[in-house]
């Protein structure tokens, strides 16, 4: 069975912004100040915590785990069967006078996982497009997102998440016409995810995470991982550092 429901996902550029960040201030021959180094790690784990509230973790109607039974854009979603096909696609375009045009084309997919006959999860796969202009820069941006969900507590109020999420940004600075092209790549293992009360809190698991390329011609790279804490704290580690982080 396959349900096609039509929705508008919200703008989500963070993780744009963040790597822009991290980009323009760590590269791999130069020495970066420590508290450059904190607002990188900063800027990585709170930009996975605000993308997986955008999409698994959103209590939007359009975007989040499609309800058990109830009303989605409109359309009945039926009881969920094991093996079933829920595709949410989206194309959105915004504009604001000359100076900025957003475009965003993608589509979630949540296939329904089951224990025995009981459905208790999702496989959710998310891709999508994002290009356009500012009165700062042109870019060209694409996300990919796999991850498998498995449902804690009624209604996906606990969760746990494992996957991985990969990007690759692309940006032209209209100023100077720098060009800045990176890459990065999250794997999720064992995240808890608690959406009983917001803002949601991850209370364990880790993420590791990648990100190479190039700004303005100076290469960069760096691995590390985020070990979420719960009360929306995490450790974020990398380059043999290690710092404590607030998600908010």
């Amino acid at each position: 069975m396959t349900t096609k429901i039509k929705s508008i996902a919200a703008l989500s550029i963070l993780a744009l912004t963040a790597f822009l960040y991290s980009a323009c201030t760590k590269e791999t021959k130069v020495n970066t100040p420590v508290n450059n180094d904190k607002a990188i790690a900063t800027s990585i784990a709170v930009n996975l915590y605000k993308s997986i509230g955008n999409t698994i973790a959103s209590q939007n109607d359009k975007t989040g785990l499609p309800a058990a039974s109830g009303v989605r854009n409109g359309i009945k979603v039926n009881d969920l069967t094991c093996g079933e096909l829920i595709e949410v696609p989206y194309n959105n375009i915004y504009t604001k006078g000359d100076s900025v045009k957003d475009v965003m084309i993608g589509s979630n997919k949540y296939v329904v996982s089951c224990n025995g006959n009981q459905p208790n999860g999702y496989t959710y796969s998310g891709t999508y497009k994002n290009t356009g202009f500012s009165p700062y820069a042109v870019y060209d941006n694409s996300v990919d997102e796999y991850y498998t969900l498995k449902a804690l507590l009624p209604g996906f109020a606990k969760m746990q998440v494992d996957g991985n999420q990969v990007s690759v940004y692309k940006v032209t600075t209209k100023k100077d016409g720098e060009y800045m092209e990176q890459h990065n790549s999250y794997v999720l293992s064992g995240l808890i995810i608690d959406a009983s009360n917001r803002p949601f809190d991850i209370t364990a698991g880790t993420a590791s995470f990648t990100s190479n390329g190039n700004n303005a011609g100076r290469a960069f790279s760096f691995t590390g991982t985020i070990q979420f804490l719960g009360s929306h704290k995490a450790k974020v580690s990398f380059d043999g550092k290690t710092f404590d982080i607030t998600i908010e």
